[in-house]
């Protein structure tokens, strides 16, 4: 019987232990990043002295401007009462005494939630003239591998060859080795060449099924310029007397429905490449722009009366 109590104490200690460790550092699901008001990543961060830090989104390039102090993100101290969130059970200290009364605070930037804390309007003028000063442990670098950690969007154009990943997608779908980008950049270029490639295919199902399955109403009616052309509707030049004879043509339902999906998934490829050009990667926005180009130069019929330029 003793052994129940026992085990019902262990089990509170570990509790206790784990609340414990969680109350004493800042809510890193309660933080966001000064600079674009995202969800942090706990990996990317810079620490300060104090038991405090600084973290950053997966935006490329956005820790590497919190970090530095010509960008001049980090603002002038204000005065607080209290911790508010994040920080209303971290454990942390000024970081030029040591000091745990926090009276004064310098936010970072105008968005997100993240300070520096410091005892006295003295200390965090300290800090703003030279944040680097408090900075604990040696500032990360690049890794010496492909690129470092994985992005969804560059801070504008460039490379993810030694710096950060490209995330293409889908969150497995990291392009974190030479190969992996070549395989990514070989496929953004067959997905444009697709995309040409389809829409032309898809014009021509269309003309397809009018011609085999199309049914045909033809009517008299007064001319009028404004009336609306389709793929569907013929117009016979108007008579004198101001009589044009127009021929309609309905397509059945199951038609219908195919060329709706097909158009569905011209949408869906589209957009697919339009995410890529958003990343804002140099490589895979050449990519983009080579499939699409060769894809026109493939398939697009540049001797044809009258060219559609819609990708969809």
């Amino acid at each position: 019987m003793a052994a129940f109590p026992l085990r019902w104490l262990l089990t509170l200690f570990v509790w206790t232990c784990m609340f414990g460790t969680v109350s004493a550092e800042q809510d890193l699901r309660e933080t966001r990043c000064p600079l674009c008001d995202m969800d942090v990543i706990p990996s990317l961060n810079q620490t300060i002295k104090g038991n405090q830090a600084i973290y950053a989104c997966e935006m490329a390039g956005h820790l590497d401007t919190l970090r530095d102090p010509a960008s001049k993100i980090l603002r002038g101290a204000v005065a607080v009462t209290a911790l508010d969130v994040p920080y209303t059970n971290a454990g942390m200290a000024c970081p030029v005494c040591g000091k745990t009364e926090l009276k004064y605070a310098l936010p970072w930037g105008n968005r997100g939630n993240q300070k520096i804390f410091t005892c006295s309007e003295e200390h965090a003028h300290l800090i703003a003239a030279n944040q680097e000063a408090y900075y604990e442990g040696t500032t990360p670098s690049h890794s010496g591998e492909f690129c470092d950690h994985a992005s969804v969007m560059f801070d504008g154009f460039q490379s993810s060859i030694g710096r950060t990943c490209v995330k293409l997608w889908f969150q497995p779908w990291v392009l974190s080795s030479g190969v992996s980008y070549a395989l990514g950049f070989v496929g953004i270029v067959l997905l444009g060449i697709f995309l040409e490639w389809f829409g032309e295919y898809r014009e021509g199902m269309e003309e397809l099924f009018i011609r085999n399955y199309g049914i045909t109403d033809t009517s008299n009616v007064l001319a009028d310029p404004t009336y609306p052309k389709t793929a569907m509707t013929t117009l016979i030049p108007s008579t004198p007397g101001g009589i044009q004879t127009v021929t309609t043509c309905t397509l059945p339902t199951w038609c219908t429905v195919a060329l709706t999906c097909m158009y569905m998934l011209a949408l869906v490829v589209g957009y697919m490449i339009m995410l890529v050009a958003m990343v804002y990667d140099s490589g895979l926005f050449v990519a983009c722009i080579l499939g699409l180009g060769i894809g026109f130069y493939l398939f697009k019929d540049t001797e044809a009366d009258s060219m559609n330029y819609d990708l969809y």
